[in-house]
């Protein structure tokens, strides 16, 4: 990963000022690789979230709302790097604030299901 990550770096670097679109291009390429590799740590994760759900009892949707919210804020932050990269800052700067407006959507039925425990645990009037 680490030699992709460098290999990716260099090539940007080198090919910027000559052919500026193929190294657009090469750190795509160089983010995608360095993605794929990890999918088996994110399946591990997932894994040990579903051993957590089955322990808990508690519903699997909140688990699967804070993967989702994990997942996202990653890509948005993937995404507006590349853009970044690519010389695109405002749109960077519209892929972070969607990714913050899906993200507090994504987070409402895991604070109603927070404040839903709180009202239980209270005593009645």
């Amino acid at each position: 990963m680490i030699v992709i990550a460098v290999g990716s770096a260099l090539g940007v670097l080198l090919l910027r000022q000559a052919k500026p679109e193929l190294a657009v291009i090469i750190g795509l390429v160089g983010t995608i690789l360095i993605f794929l590799m990890l999918v088996n740590g994110l399946s591990q994760v997932i894994s040990s979230v579903n051993g957590i759900v089955a322990r808990t009892g508690l519903a699997s949707e909140l688990f699967v709302s804070i993967l989702k919210i994990i997942g996202i804020g990653y890509l948005c932050e993937i995404a507006a790097s590349i853009c970044q990269e690519s010389g695109a800052n405002a749109v960077a700067d519209m892929v972070i604030l969607g990714g913050k407006i899906i993200i507090m959507v994504l987070a409402i039925p895991i604070i109603q299901a927070l404040v839903d425990v709180v009202l239980g645990v209270l005593p009645n009037g």
